[in-house]
């Protein structure tokens, strides 16, 4: 252990992030070379690319938007499951998207719990299948991560800023003027362009979910080139424009958002005094239970019908199993190498230039 503070040096997470950087445009330029680009995109790339950003804009504001009541009600409660309803949140991501998606289809499809309850009160079928279908989707995948990642953003704000509140009997509104709103305006746009980007490369629930070719993204037009066409220079020309709308992304998150100091503070226990109103309860209490069976019911499903065969499984499925596992942990040491130095350089700059890069990779079509 250093007996005094070490400065982080830069060195490393530039060279870390030249090398993500360097695979990414490495892999770009050698289908570039040997793919003819001189026909470019057609009109049905092009309604690809629109459709792309209109569901990854939509599905990112409306995540993002869903998720502040959820995170500042989890902020400001303490129920028994508390931490276990936290850590579920980070199911979705676990899953595999098809699955996932059967949940969802379980719950919202033609023949789901909803178009049942409907269809008993005397309601038309709705269908889960088009824009809203690819929406609601990525809203079931990332409010949970935007809910997290906007939770540590309010455990961020000293405690002591909100016993300073207590004791000057702010009203709630005034409280998350003062407090929540630049801690909001910080935290927002990085939440919201990583959410969009990972919207921009939806494959399984673009297919699923999309309906027909006008529901076709960037990313099922580029399997599309390779798969169908083997045309390679539409596949890397479609590939820069996903990159691009993430730089885009990235640019807007990480560079016209200014950074905002929120101070620092002793490290008490977090008490809040601003929320002990009984509607303000009942509010929180009914946003948490919504999001709970937003999230838990598709999974339920899952669950359910997944037990019935586990004992049914062969023997090549649990080879599998292992096989998944030691990829992932062998991504994983690779990950945290070149992440924890690039951290560091994020770490130890205003502007977040590194981050861009880590969001290309995000943007990478696989």
């Amino acid at each position: 252990m250093a007996d005094r503070a070490v400065a982080l040096s830069g060195k490393t997470g530039l060279f870390a992030a030249a090398l993500v950087a360097g695979l990414i445009l490495a892999a770009l330029v050698a289908v570039f070379a040997a793919a003819d680009v001189g026909a470019g995109l057609g009109p049905a790339d092009w309604a690809a690319v629109r459709f792309t950003a209109m569901q990854a804009v939509w599905s990112a504001v409306l995540s993002v938007l869903l998720a502040v009541p959820v995170a500042r009600a989890l902020a400001r409660r303490r129920f028994w499951g508390r931490g276990a309803l936290i850590t579920l949140l980070g199911t979705p991501f676990i899953l595999p998207v098809i699955v996932a998606v059967l949940g969802l289809l379980t719950v919202f499809g033609r023949s789901g719990v909803l178009n049942q309850f409907g269809a008993a009160l005397g309601l038309p079928p709705v269908s889960i299948y088009g824009l809203h279908g690819v929406v609601l989707a990525h809203v079931f995948f990332n409010l949970p991560l935007a809910t997290r990642l906007l939770l540590q953003g309010w455990q961020s704000i000293p405690s002591e800023r909100f016993r300073l509140a207590g004791q000057l009997q702010m009203t709630p509104r005034a409280l998350f003027l003062a407090l929540e709103w630049p801690m909001l305006r910080q935290v927002l746009p990085g939440v919201a362009a990583l959410i969009f980007v990972i919207c921009l490369t939806s494959f399984a629930v673009a297919l699923t979910l999309g309906g027909g070719p006008r529901a076709t993204t960037i990313e099922l037009a580029i399997y599309q080139a390779f798969r169908f066409d083997f045309d390679l220079g539409r596949a890397a020309l479609l590939s820069v424009v996903q990159l691009v709308l993430a730089g885009a992304a990235a640019v807007a998150a990480l560079w016209l958002i200014p950074p905002i100091s929120l101070g620092g503070g002793l490290d008490r226990p977090l008490r809040r005094w601003d929320a002990r109103g009984g509607a303000q309860r009942a509010l929180d209490g009914m946003v948490i239970a919504l999001a709970a069976l937003f999230l838990l019911l598709p999974l339920g499903a899952v669950v359910l019908r997944g037990l019935a065969g586990v004992a049914e499984l062969p023997a090549s499925v649990w080879q599998t199993t292992g096989n998944s596992i030691l990829v992932a942990g062998l991504s994983v040491a690779v990950l945290a190498l070149l992440a924890l130095p690039m951290a560091g350089w994020i770490a130890t700059r205003r502007r977040g230039g590194v981050e861009a890069i880590g969001l290309m990779g995000l943007a990478a079509s696989p």
